[in-house]
């Protein structure tokens, strides 16, 4: 989404089960007393989704109609404004939900004009650690639909009161401030909730490192194309950085895995040869 995208990890929702707390403590003593009587912090990380996407209309959040224009409009691979959004591209499972022209703006993916209603499945949205970058754009927040793989998909954003996570926001916390710990998707974004720190694969072949240009963004393939709207960007991409930063999915050594065991090899491990 176009305005704090949080690609894998989404939004957090914030439940804390309290017992007997006041509202407004006077006294540290009183802060004290609240604090022990929190007995389960729950954290609900809402994947796949910005927190935009389904909680832009919520009443009081800072969400979709305080979006910038210049946040909300976004640019082609030229730095000019894009005439519209690109098309919802394809993947080989998944057919586009709908072929109509969308402005260069957010909309409404369950309103009358697109009619999408949220029980409908759609494609992924890329979420990875080089394009977030340069989706974010500097700041700019306006080249999410450019370096996106799901075309104008990304700037889609649902009425989320239908939902029961609406609800629990109403009871609970809301952050709509929330911004992740990493670029990227979850696969970092966990390693950062649970040790703060980037792990690290110094032996990764060549062939899994990513190939990034001296602004930070990564190279282009010969073929990618000149425009976003022409197709999605082709991107010397990789699970790990120059420098042996794992930041990009990738599977233990161990099963499960995500990568099998080798044929006729030992059933406990990841087929070493995938990762050569």
């Amino acid at each position: 989404m176009y305005r704090q995208f949080l690609p894998k990890l989404g939004f957090t929702l914030g439940l804390a089960c309290l017992t007997g707390c006041s509202s407004s403590p006077s006294v540290a003593t009183d802060s004290q007393a609240e604090l022990n009587a929190i007995q389960h912090i729950v954290v609900i990380y809402a994947e796949n989704r910005s927190f935009d996407n389904l909680y832009g209309l919520f009443p009081g959040a800072n969400g979709v109609h305080q979006a910038s224009i210049q946040a909300s409009t976004q640019i082609d691979h030229n730095g000019k404004a894009l005439a519209q959004l690109p098309p919802i591209w394809p993947t080989k499972e998944r057919e586009s939900p709908f072929k109509l022209t969308l402005p260069n703006a957010p909309f409404q993916l369950d309103s009358p004009q697109y009619n999408l209603p949220l029980s409908a499945v759609t494609r992924d949205l890329v979420h990875r650690f080089y394009q977030n970058q340069e989706q974010i754009n500097g700041g700019l927040n306006n080249k999410f639909a450019a370096i996106s793989d799901a075309g104008g998909l990304v700037m889609g954003y649902y009425d989320g009161s239908k939902l029961p996570l609406w609800q629990w926001a109403k009871e609970f916390t809301l952050a709509d401030n929330f911004f992740m710990g990493a670029f990227g998707g979850s696969y970092l974004n966990h390693q950062w909730l649970i040790c703060a720190c980037t792990p690290t694969d110094p032996d990764a072949p060549q062939k899994l490192r990513a190939h990034p240009t001296a602004q930070g963004f990564l190279e282009r393939k010969p073929d990618s194309p000149a425009s976003a709207l022409e197709g999605p960007p082709k991107l010397l991409d990789g699970a790990v950085t120059p420098e042996g930063y794992s930041v990009n999915t990738q599977y233990s050594a161990y099963q499960p895995s995500g990568i099998p065991p080798a044929p006729n090899g030992d059933l406990r491990y990841a087929d070493p040869a995938q990762h050569s």
